[in-house]
C-alpha cells in the first residue's frame, strides 16, 4: 500500500474497468452456447453410433484356431455338435475385404453377434462342412462361438452370396453342405452395439 493512501477509501472506478468486465462477459457469453453445441454434437454421434452399430474397439488374443479334434477318416464335420447352444454367443470378425461379398441383407460392419438360442440351434444343426483337403489363403475373417462365456470354437471362415466355408490347420478348406441355410442364418446376426469388444481364449 502505498505511504498516504486511507485503505478504507473506495477505490475509484474507470472507465477501463467497464472494457475489461465488458470483454470478459461477452466471451463467457460466446463460450455458453459452444459447450451447449459440443454437447448436442456429442449425443448425437453417439445415437448415430448405436443405431450403426458394429465398430467396437476390438481387443482379442490372436490365436490359431479353437477347434474339435478331426479323425483322420472324417470326410463331413459338424465342429458345434456338441456345443450347448442355451447359454451361447456367436461372433463374426469380418474383414474389411470380405464386405464386398457378404450376402445380400447381411450387414456390412467389423463385428456381428447372435445370442438368440433359437438362431444359434439353428446354426448348429447346420453348421456341416465337407474337407476339401486344400486351403484357401483369403480366409481373413473369424467366427467365435461361446457357450457358457467358456470358447468353444474359432475358425476362420468365409461368408459369401454362393459360398461358405471354414479354415483351420486341422482340415484346411472345408465347404458347408448347407449353403443356403447357412447363409439365411448369418444374415440374422446384429451389428454389436457396445464400443469395446474382448474377445478371450478360455
Amino acid at each position: 500500500m502505498k505511504p498516504g493512501v486511507d485503505p478504507l477509501r473506495p477505490r475509484p472506478v474507470f472507465i477501463s474497468d467497464y472494457f475489461v468486465v465488458s470483454r470478459r462477459k461477452n466471451y463467457v457469453d460466446r463460450i455458453t452456447p459452444m459447450k451447449k453445441y459440443l454437447v448436442l454434437i456429442a449425443l448425437l454421434l453417439t445415437i448415430l453410433w448405436l443405431c450403426i452399430g458394429g465398430f467396437p474397439r476390438l481387443a482379442h488374443h490372436t490365436m490359431k484356431m479353437c477347434f474339435p479334434v478331426v479323425q483322420a477318416n472324417d470326410t463331413v464335420i459338424n465342429p458345434l455338435k456338441d456345443v450347448d447352444m442355451n447359454d451361447a454367443k456367436a461372433f463374426l470378425i469380418l474383414s474389411f475385404d470380405d464386405w464386398s461379398e457378404l450376402p445380400e441383407g447381411m450387414p456390412a460392419r467389423r463385428v456381428l453377434v447372435c445370442t438368440d438360442a433359437e438362431v444359434l440351434q439353428q446354426l448348429k444343426n447346420n453348421f456341416s462342412f465337407e474337407i476339401s483337403g486344400g486351403d484357401m489363403a483369403t480366409a481373413e475373417s473369424e467366427l467365435w462361438v461361446y457357450s457358457h462365456d467358456t470358447l468353444k470354437l474359432m475358425t476362420n471362415i468365409v461368408i459369401e452370396q454362393n459360398r461358405i466355408g471354414i479354415q483351420n490347420e486341422l482340415t484346411g478348406w472345408a465347404e458347408a453342405v448347407n449353403q443356403k441355410q447357412l447363409c439365411r442364418l448369418f444374415t440374422q446376426f446384429k451389428p454389436y452395439r457396445w464400443p469395446r469388444l474382448s474377445l478371450r481364449p478360455n
